[in-house]
C-alpha cells in the first residue's frame, strides 16, 4: 500500500514538473513575440564596470526601445545628450535619435571601483 502511494505522489510531482516546465516556456515565447512585434530595439546590459559592448548602431529617425539588463552588479545608464535615463525602477523607455553621430553611455550609479570607466559609445547613423 505505501509503495502505491509514493508511486501516486511521485507521478503527481512528474505531472506538476512538466506543466510548470511548460508554462515557463509560453511565457518565454510571448515575451520573444512582443519584443519581435515592438520593433528596433537597443538593449544595454550592464555588468560589473562594464557594458556588453563597446560600441552600439542604431538609423536615426527610428523609434527605438532602449532596455537596461542588469546582468552583475546594480547599474543605471544616461545617454549623453538625450533624455535617455534608465534604472532598476525604469528599465526601459522609448526613445527616436533623430541626430547621426556619437553618443556617450556612462553608468550614472556609482557602482564601484571601476565606475568611472563604465562606458560606452552610440552610434546613430
Amino acid at each position: 500500500m505505501q509503495k502505491w502511494l509514493m508511486f501516486s505522489l511521485f507521478i503527481v510531482a512528474c505531472v506538476l514538473g512538466v506543466g510548470v516546465l511548460f508554462q515557463d516556456i509560453s511565457v518565454r515565447q510571448a515575451e520573444m513575440a512582443h519584443e519581435a512585434a515592438a520593433g528596433p530595439s537597443l538593449k544595454l546590459a550592464a555588468s560589473n564596470f562594464k557594458f556588453d559592448q563597446a560600441e552600439y548602431t542604431i538609423k536615426a529617425g527610428e523609434k527605438v526601445t532602449v532596455s537596461l539588463i542588469n546582468k552583475e552588479g546594480l547599474h543605471a545608464v544616461e545617454i549623453k545628450d538625450t533624455n535617455v535615463k534608465l534604472d532598476n525602477n525604469n528599465k526601459s523607455m522609448e526613445y527616436t535619435f533623430d541626430k547621426p553621430g556619437e553618443y556617450e553611455i556612462y553608468c550614472s550609479l556609482p557602482c564601484g571601483t571601476g565606475h568611472a570607466d563604465m562606458k560606452a559609445k552610440l552610434i546613430v547613423q
